[in-house]
């Protein structure tokens, strides 16, 4: 192996494949699960390539990424998702803003599994009639996306922060974008996207490293003639607050914050997933006063996101006053900013943040999908666990000081 990584007590093997593709392994000793996954390193937001002699980008059909993803599965010698069961794996795929990822768990026949995971993510069979058959399905997915308060509250904010980059729109696209979709252009994108090069591939469980490397024999490069463009994004949001009617009993709503976007850097996520931890979580000053004033009955879920060209922070959260929850939410930050981050409060979380980076390792399941949000990071959980370690009161107070904007919130609400 190339590269052996020791962290939390636990060994992890990273390697490149002949074709370039990286290579991560968590050896689990006497565990039952095995697990393996692909991801390439393409998704919804990935919809301007251009060539290496072109002048202008070609845009690809919003949500092309994800219906790749569907039919991906769908073979010329039958459906590979039916042949993993037959072997005793249980399989499946997602796709997100920037990745997609196709995986599978079993206890038995992990070999042959992951040969059968190496070919299919290659070979694509996109025949016109199968496409079309598909764009129901991908329709009606849309559909129960809109019927979904959560999954609504979210897009919503999302378009409310941004005004042309891709991330404003829903990773499956619109009926429309489906409707034009083909089993010709997504061939086009498959070949200019999908480069096994740029792959990643996870495995954990009591698996052997040696015979895993011998399996990506399997996979072949290809070359590479152009790259995935975006446009630039104003600093500016596009609306402050929209409300979306859905007769619900209770409205839900998210609060999010438009950031400046950066160099990809691991320390600074885990900085921010902290920092707003510390500013909303269940034992920060606001979460106790919004319960006091009956604005919350549960502490906001929080999330923090960032890619090529976009950042931004959100809050999610159910209650009858979302206004007033948003404008004491960003109290609470002036007065962060203000006063200070106690120490206390700050060793406190962190040493939460430790402890369940340490629990990871005792799933495979964990280990496999945690390896996976950090791809992009190019880095393992050995460097999540050393990170959260190594963070710093001063990391916080950095952030603190420059990222949060009054000008940049936006607030939707689905009632």
């Amino acid at each position: 192996m190339g590269l052996m990584r020791h962290g939390a007590g636990e060994t992890i093997l990273r390697e490149r494949a002949a074709a370039g593709m990286r290579c991560c392994i968590y050896p689990k000793k006497q565990f039952g699960e095995k697990f393996a996954a692909v991801v390439v390193p393409f998704g919804s937001n990935d919809v301007c390539w251009q060539g290496e002699n072109s002048e202008k980008p070609i845009r690809f059909p919003l949500g092309v990424a994800h219906f790749i993803e569907h039919k991906l599965f769908q073979q010329s010698w039958g459906d590979a998702l039916f042949q993993f069961g037959k072997q005793g794996a249980a399989a499946n795929a997602f796709t997100d803003g920037e990745k997609t990822v196709y995986y599978f768990s079993c206890r038995e026949n992990f070999m042959e599994n992951l040969r059968l995971l190496l070919d299919f993510v290659q070979h694509p069979c996109f025949q016109e009639e199968d496409v079309e058959k598909e764009k129901n399905i991908i329709r009606s997915e849309i559909r129960m996306g809109k019927d979904d308060a959560n999954r609504a509250a979210y897009e919503t904010m999302v378009d409310l922060m941004y005004q042309k980059h891709p991330v404003r729109f829903p990773v499956a696209g619109t009926e429309e974008s489906v409707k034009n979709t083909t089993a010709e252009k997504m061939q086009k994108v498959y070949d200019v996207c999908y480069l096994p090069q740029k792959f990643w591939l996870i495995c954990a469980g009591d698996v052997d490293d040696h015979q895993i490397m011998e399996a990506t024999a399997l996979v072949q490069e290809k070359e590479s003639t152009g790259k995935i463009v975006y446009c630039k994004e104003p600093d500016t949001i596009q609306e402050r607050y929209r409300e979306i009617a859905m007769g619900l009993r209770r409205p839900v709503f998210q609060v999010g914050f438009k950031l400046e976007p950066g160099e990809r850097n691991l320390r600074e996520k885990l900085a921010m997933e902290l920092l707003m931890d510390l500013w909303a979580g269940e034992s920060s000053p606001f979460f106790l006063e919004a319960y006091e004033k009956d604005l919350l009955d549960a502490p906001l879920e929080r999330m923090y996101s960032c890619g090529n060209g976009f950042a931004f922070c959100a809050f999610m959260g159910s209650g009858e006053q979302a206004e007033e929850t948003a404008e004491l939410l960003l109290a609470h930050w002036k007065r962060l900013k203000q006063n200070g981050i106690d120490e206390n409060h700050f060793r406190r979380l962190q040493k939460k943040a430790v402890g369940q980076t340490l629990r990871l390792f005792q799933s495979i399941s964990a280990i496999g999908l945690t390896q996976i949000e950090l791809t992009p990071f190019d880095a393992d959980l050995s460097d999540l666990f050393r990170l959260t370690k190594e963070l710093h009161k001063k990391d916080l107070e950095k952030l603190l000081q420059n990222t949060i904007a009054q000008d940049k919130m936006v607030l939707s609400v689905m009632r």
